[in-house]
């Protein structure tokens, strides 16, 4: 698939030879909507959230989750790319099933069989710690401290483990 100027909708190219047969999901950065299409490039279910999907993962049981839009307002990560406001969780009719909402949210997550969420995240790094790092380009506008990235596994009512083990029951 691709985008074109001339073809601004819909399959342009395809050879079958070289696809995997099924559907594929995508979500546009920064869009509202996830569509699950198949090999035709046929548009087979939509997924629509106001505050925009920008990764998204079809879960075993039909349901999308996802991350949204990163936060309006500036906050500890302003500039930083991959940041979300939340993660979402909606069933096949797009109804809201679970979310979590957590400016520190980035880039990956992935639900585990046990029904928990890892997710990850940035967290301020200890000032110690942050005037140990040697090197990079300090600029004014650059945080007091660094950010880390951390993973961490949440409950489906929201709450993160501190097991230290992922993934366990």
């Amino acid at each position: 698939m691709g985008w074109s100027l001339h073809h601004p909708h819909g399959l342009i190219y395809h050879a079958p030879q070289y696809c995997y047969r099924g559907y594929t999901l995508f979500a546009n950065l920064r869009g509202h909507e996830a569509n699950l299409i198949d090999m035709e490039g046929r548009i087979c279910h939509r997924w629509y959230w106001s505050e925009g999907i920008n990764y998204a993962n079809l879960l075993p049981n039909g349901n999308l989750l996802f991350y949204t839009e990163a936060p309006s307002e500036p906050g500890p990560m302003t500039g930083i790319g991959g940041h979300s406001a939340g993660l979402v969780e909606l069933d096949w009719d797009g109804n809201l099933v679970w979310e979590l909402q957590n400016p520190w949210l980035h880039h990956d997550f992935q639900r585990l069989p046990n029904g928990n969420t890892l997710a990850l995240m940035w967290e301020e790094m200890s000032s110690d710690t942050t005037f140990r790092v040697k090197g990079g380009f300090a600029t004014a506008e650059d945080p007091v401290q660094m950010l880390g990235d951390v993973v961490r596994e949440f409950s489906p009512k929201g709450k993160w483990s501190t097991n230290g083990n992922p993934g366990s029951t």
